[in-house]
């Protein structure tokens, strides 16, 4: 059966008549390749200069080189001309010490480096790998760095433990949850803890000036919290590190809790609780003020449901008190920082499909004059520089992360590295995508996007009618965001041919908390005629698609909602689906996933208790209306969603004799990421679609010759 399907299509076929209709489209090779720049900035003191780390990925290696760049940013006219590589095939993490010199680590080692030589100096042996490093001047000639590190129970940054490594190895012994997160079995003896490490600057450089420090030593915390923690989980001052942690005394696997601490600097003394509400849910994103006289922080109320509103917080230090900020602001922000003299908090906030960067007043502990500065495409890492100029990381769905500078108003674009790649450089990216409005379930305003091909107005102007593919984001509580991405990249899906919509239904976030948790208890009901309705909006709106070409693709819940659409497609509206790590059965799921809280918090408690939705909206019970073309993809460790729910559901196509293919990464989690598998992806996924929307004049043959039974 899969022999005869593969002898049918080819991808290569495929987007070869794609590249003789149009020049220079977005290619999966080309999208994989293109220079990754990262999300955020170091920059010096004086606002001089910034820092900026690129990764180079390679789909015939799976190898992930990378580079730091410099970017000048007095004037930032001159960095077109210097394009400056600092480091090659070195890191892509690096923070500043002084003006003029910068520390990072490669191969287990910290460097150091000054922007006005070419040579790095060795500062150190690290007796294990660290992540996430931020630097802070704590006097004229001293700085600190503080960083994580996974270390054993005893808090010992500098022992090893080869007898306790080896039983691991060989057996994994488990007396609670989480026993498994994400893709990464959990060691119920390691934790992931906050490290500092003083540096003194002499006449000649830098140099340590005494032993790595555990600053979370002989307690149970864990910061920032695995497996998917980063640097926003802690913060610095002179004196102080702000950190968030879970509630060592919820169950993580059923409880969302989490804590504000803060612990000093140099370690004489523990770390204080200073998030005071009590029965809260998540805690997170911590920043000290300039002058430390308050920790801003973002709130969930609801414990056990992970996408609740965050709410902002300030502790006061003196006063010690924690007060809400702003509690009418129906938003979740994401990150925050504060400007060097904090009178100003800038907030990267979710909304209307943006990723925004808000200026919020500061005078003393009141706060007011919220606006916007950054309002289109997805804005990360915002930073004042001292003359008032906001550095920052923005990309769009048409171009990939650069570095952009706002200033009263004006905004320029520092850096595009997809220009300076002779490959990327005249890329094709299409028409201008477009949002639109609908009417969904109980007649709530709905958002979505249209996608266009490059060659859109060509096959139009021709009288083509064009096949539509459908994208369901994750989450549920996700959405399709103004912004680039490796992984579902609407674009992609656009250039090999398709007009794509990507549909926010209820559980989307940046809309409200209110459509937000529509989701909850209506997964299979309220999210379905969303779906439908955003689909029959589009096609009724849009003369020239092809209401008989119509696919629909999704990931994680996505995966779950294309699951569902197949046991409910008795319309024949959808030709084709794609499922990645989906879920096929919702009870199963429940006893093989991680985050209890998960379920238990959307569909409406406990299987054994509150069975009904478990039931009533588990894909499988619809087995027996299953007909329609199915590629199912699901990656070996992904430990969200087993890859029993994938397997699962390749059975139930394969025993009712669907046309259906089965794409299984042993060794890839809930998302694909090395490059090699990436394409493999890509080729797949739109071989597939493309294969199963040809238009019927393109027939290569009667699908029940290509899957014999």
């Amino acid at each position: 059966m899969g022999r005869c399907l593969g002898a049918a299509w080819s991808i290569v076929g495929v987007l070869a008549l794609a590249l003789q209709t149009y020049a220079r489209p977005l290619t999966p090779k080309l999208l994989l390749e293109a220079p990754r720049p990262a999300s955020h900035v170091a920059v010096n003191a004086p606002g001089t200069a910034a820092l900026l780390g690129v990764e180079m990925p390679s789909t015939t290696t799976g190898d992930v080189s990378k580079a730091l760049y410099y970017i000048p940013l007095d004037p930032p006219a001159s960095w077109e001309h210097k394009q400056a590589s600092l480091l090659q095939n070195g890191t892509n993490d690096a923070v500043f010490l002084d003006e003029d010199t910068f520390v990072f680590v490669k191969d287990q080692q910290l460097h150091c480096r000054s922007l006005r030589e070419d040579k790095s100096e060795l500062l150190l042996h690290l007796p294990k790998g660290i992540q996430h490093m931020q630097s802070v001047r704590t006097a004229k000639d001293t700085a600190t760095l503080a960083f994580s590190a996974m270390v054993f129970d005893d808090g010992d940054i500098y022992a090893q433990h080869p007898e306790q490594e080896a039983a691991w190895q060989r057996a994994k012994v488990y007396d609670q949850l989480f026993i498994r997160h994400w893709d990464q079995w959990q060691h119920p003896q390691q934790r992931t803890q906050l490290f500092a490490l003083d540096l003194y600057r002499h006449q000649s450089g830098w140099t340590v000036r005494d032993k790595i420090r555990n600053l979370l030593q002989a307690t149970r915390l864990e910061s920032p919290v695995g497996p998917l923690g980063d640097a926003s989980d802690f913060s610095l001052s002179r004196h102080y590190v702000a950190f968030t942690a879970k509630d060592p005394d919820a169950p993580p696997a059923w409880h969302t809790r989490q804590h504000i601490y803060l612990v000093p600097l140099d370690g004489h003394a523990p770390p204080k609780r200073i998030s005071l509400a009590e029965n809260r849910g998540w805690a997170g994103t911590p920043v000290i003020s300039p002058n430390e006289d308050m920790v801003l922080f973002l709130q969930q109320y609801k414990d056990g449901f992970e996408s609740d509103r965050k709410v902002l917080q300030a502790y006061l230090m003196e006063e010690g008190q924690q007060v809400e900020i702003f509690p009418e602001w129906d938003v979740s922000p994401d990150t925050l920082s504060f400007s060097s003299d904090g009178r100003t908090l800038y907030a990267v906030v979710p909304e209307d499909e943006q990723r925004k960067v808000y200026a919020i007043s500061v005078q003393g502990a009141s706060f007011s004059d919220k606006h916007a500065l950054v309002v289109d495409g997805s804005a990360s890492s915002p930073i004042q520089l001292p003359d008032g100029r906001l550095i920052y990381v923005l990309s769009t769905l048409q171009s990939p992360n650069d570095v952009y500078l706002y200033d009263r108003g004006q905004t320029t674009r520092l850096t595009h590295f997809w220009q300076w790649s002779d490959a990327h450089r005249d890329v094709d990216m299409g028409p201008v995508p477009e949002r639109f409005t609908y009417q969904g379930a109980d007649g709530v305003t709905m958002h979505g996007w249209l996608i266009k091909p490059p060659s859109y107005e060509a096959d139009v102007k021709a009288g083509k009618k064009l096949p539509l593919a459908v994208l369901l984001h994750g989450g549920p509580e996700g959405d399709w965001s103004n912004g680039w991405s490796t992984r579902w990249n609407p674009v992609a899906f656009a250039a090999a041919g398709f007009v794509v919509t990507t549909l926010d239904p209820s559980g989307s976030i940046g809309f409200g908390q209110a459509l937000t948790d529509r989701v909850l208890e209506h997964w299979g009901d309220r999210v379905k005629e969303d779906v439908l309705r955003g689909v029959h909006h589009v096609l009724d709106t849009h003369t020239y698609l092809d209401r008989d070409r119509v696919v629909a693709a999704g990931a994680s819940f996505g995966g779950y909602m294309v699951n569902w659409l197949q046991g409910h497609n008795q319309d024949k509206l959808f030709k084709a689906f794609v499922t990645h790590d989906g879920i096929f059965h919702l009870e199963s799921m429940y006893y093989s996933t991680e985050e209890l809280y998960f379920p238990e918090s959307e569909l409406g408690g406990l299987p054994w208790t509150s069975p009904h939705l478990y039931e009533a909206f588990s894909p499988h019970r619809h087995v027996a209306a299953w007909s329609t073309p199915h590629l199912i993809v699901h990656g070996g460790r992904d430990f969200r969603l087993s890859p029993a729910q994938g397997i699962s559901a390749f059975t139930a196509l394969q025993r009712r004799r669907v046309p259906s293919r089965l794409l299984f990464f042993p060794d890839e989690g809930h998302w694909v990421l090395d490059p090699r598998n990436s394409l493999q992806w890509h080729e797949q996924v739109l071989g597939w679609l493309q294969y199963w929307s040809r238009p019927p004049a393109t027939a290569l043959t009667d699908h029940q010759a290509v899957f014999s039974t």
